[in-house]
C-alpha cells in the first residue's frame, strides 16, 4: 500500500510539472495537434472561461493586480520599470510611504529603501496575502522605510523583453535561476539606489528563491555586498537536498522532463492564465469541497499549516502560480539530485564544456557572500528543512545571526500567509533593521 501511494504521488507530481503550462506558438506541434488544441483554448478562453469566473467566490483582490491592492489597502503605489543588461524587462513596486503618513518632498530626512524578492513561481503578491497588519510590505511601510518590490523574469508583472515575445520566442524562457542571481537582483537594487539617491538598501528581504538568486548575486559581484546593510532570508531555499515536498518524487525524472521540453519546445510553465490552472481555480473556489481540494494541492508544495484563512487562501489561488521558465523548475531539481551543494545550472556534459569549461556544473561559492546575513527559518519547512539550512548557514561568508521561528507547525507556505507570521517573523525580523530614516544632506551608514 505504500508503494502505491509513492507511486500515485509520482503520478500526480509529473501530471501536474508537465501540463500546468500555455499552449503557446513557440511549441513545435504537428499541424494536425496544435490545430485542433489551439481551436479548443481559444473556445475555452471566450466560452467557458468567463462563466467559471461568475461562479467563483468573489473576493476582490484575488482579481486585482499587486499595485491594485496597494491602493485598495489605502497605501501610495508606483510602477517602475527595469531593463536588465539581456533585456528582460521587469516590473518594480514600490509603496513610498505608510498609509498613515504625510509625503514631505521637501523634509530634510528620507526614508531608507528596503527590498522584497519573492519566491519561486511566484510574484510579489506573495508580500501581500495577509491582512495589512500582517503583510512585510505594510508593516515596512507603516514603520517608515521606502518598500520596493521585486518581480522576477517571466512571471505575471516581468514577462517582456526588449526584442524577445514570450509567446512566440522559445529563447525568451532559456533561462534559470542562474539568471536571475547573474541580472535581475543585480539590475533591480541598481534601479532602486540610483531612484532614490542612497548608498545602501536599509535591507534585502527574500524568501525561498529570493534568497538564493541573492546569494548568486553577491557571490558573483562584490559590490553586491556593499549594497545592503543586512539581507534577512526567510525560508532559504539554498541547497534542497533534504526537500520533503512532492518535488521530490519528481526529481529522479527530470531528464525525462528536459527531453519532454526539447521535443515539444516547452519553455513557459506554470502560467497563471492557462486553461489549466483556470479549471483548476474554478475547482478551488466554488465550493467548501474545491477549497479543501485547494488547500491540499498547496500543502504538497508548501507544507502543511495550523491554520489557513479562507480569504488569504482565495487570494493566493488568485495570484499563485504566476509563471516561469521550465529550467527554473528543472534547477531545483537538480539541485536535489546533486545532495548538498548548490550549483549552477546543469546543461549537459557537451554544453557544460562550452559554458563553464568543465563537464560538470561549477558550485557558487558562498563564502564570497560578505554582506551581514540573517536567517529565519522553521522545523517543518518542506522546502528549507533543518539540515539544508544548517548546512547553508556554515557557508555563508558573514552570517550574523539567526532565528529558529517558535512553532513546531510553522511551514514554507506560512511566511506567506500565516495570520501569526507578523508575530512570529516580521516584527523580529525589522527589529534588526536600522533607523528608517537618514538626513539627506548628510548620509551615515550604520553597520549591522
Amino acid at each position: 500500500m505504500k508503494e502505491l501511494s509513492t507511486y500515485i504521488k509520482i503520478a500526480i507530481s509529473l501530471a501536474v510539472a508537465y501540463s500546468f503550462y500555455p499552449h503557446d506558438s513557440s511549441r513545435q506541434l504537428p499541424a494536425f495537434v496544435s490545430s485542433p488544441l489551439t481551436q479548443l483554448q481559444q473556445w475555452f478562453f471566450e466560452t467557458i472561461r468567463p462563466r467559471m469566473e461568475r461562479n467563483v467566490i468573489a473576493v476582490p483582490e484575488a482579481f486585482m493586480t499587486t499595485p491594485e491592492i496597494i491602493d485598495n489597502r489605502g497605501y501610495p503605489v508606483e510602477i517602475h520599470n527595469v531593463v536588465t543588461d539581456d533585456g528582460y524587462i521587469l516590473e518594480l513596486h514600490r509603496i513610498p510611504f505608510g498609509k498613515r503618513d504625510a509625503h514631505r518632498p521637501n523634509s530634510t530626512f528620507q526614508r531608507r529603501a528596503v527590498f522584497l524578492q519573492h519566491g519561486m513561481m511566484g510574484t510579489d503578491h506573495f508580500w501581500l496575502v495577509p491582512t495589512s497588519n500582517n503583510s512585510l510590505a505594510f508593516l515596512l511601510a507603516d514603520h517608515g522605510y521606502d518598500v520596493w518590490m521585486g518581480n522576477s523574469r517571466g512571471n505575471t508583472y516581468s514577462r517582456k523583453h526588449i526584442n524577445l515575445n514570450p509567446d512566440k520566442d522559445e529563447a525568451f524562457w532559456d533561462f534559470s535561476w542562474d539568471e536571475m542571481g547573474r541580472y535581475d537582483i543585480p539590475a533591480s537594487i541598481d534601479y532602486v539606489l540610483n531612484v532614490t539617491g542612497q548608498e545602501k538598501l536599509a535591507a534585502y528581504f527574500g524568501y525561498s528563491l529570493g534568497c538564493s538568486v541573492f546569494f548568486m548575486s553577491a557571490a558573483q559581484y562584490p559590490r553586491m555586498n556593499d549594497q545592503v546593510d543586512i539581507m534577512i532570508g526567510l525560508g532559504p531555499t539554498v541547497s534542497v537536498a533534504h526537500l520533503n515536498n512532492y518535488f521530490r518524487y519528481m526529481a529522479p525524472f527530470v531528464n525525462i522532463y528536459q527531453l519532454y521540453q526539447r521535443l515539444f519546445g516547452i519553455g513557459e510553465v506554470h502560467t497563471n492564465n492557462g486553461v489549466l490552472h483556470s479549471v483548476t481555480r474554478f475547482i478551488c473556489e466554488t465550493s467548501e469541497l474545491g477549497a479543501k481540494f485547494g488547500y491540499l494541492w498547496l500543502s504538497q508544495i508548501f507544507g502543511y499549516s495550523d491554520v489557513f484563512d479562507k480569504i488569504d487562501y482565495y487570494r493566493l489561488i488568485g495570484h499563485y502560480p504566476a509563471g516561469g521558465s521550465a529550467n527554473t523548475m528543472v534547477h531545483l531539481l537538480q539541485n536535489y539530485n546533486f545532495g548538498e551543494s548548490f550549483l549552477k545550472f546543469d546543461y549537459g556534459p557537451e554544453r557544460n564544456l562550452e559554458r563553464y569549461g568543465t563537464p560538470y556544473p561549477p558550485e557558487y561559492n558562498l563564502t564570497l557572500v560578505t554582506a551581514p546575513v540573517f536567517l529565519v527559518h522553521a522545523d517543518n519547512d518542506p522546502f528549507a528543512p533543518p539540515q539544508d539550512v544548517s548546512w547553508l548557514k556554515g557557508k555563508l561568508g558573514n552570517l550574523k545571526g539567526s532565528l529558529r521561528v517558535p512553532s513546531p507547525t510553522f511551514s514554507h507556505g506560512d511566511f506567506v500567509w500565516s495570520p501569526r507570521v507578523a508575530e512570529l517573523v516580521h516584527k523580529p525580523a525589522i527589529d534588526l533593521l536600522s533607523s528608517p530614516f537618514i538626513h539627506k544632506e548628510t548620509y551615515v551608514h550604520i553597520s549591522v
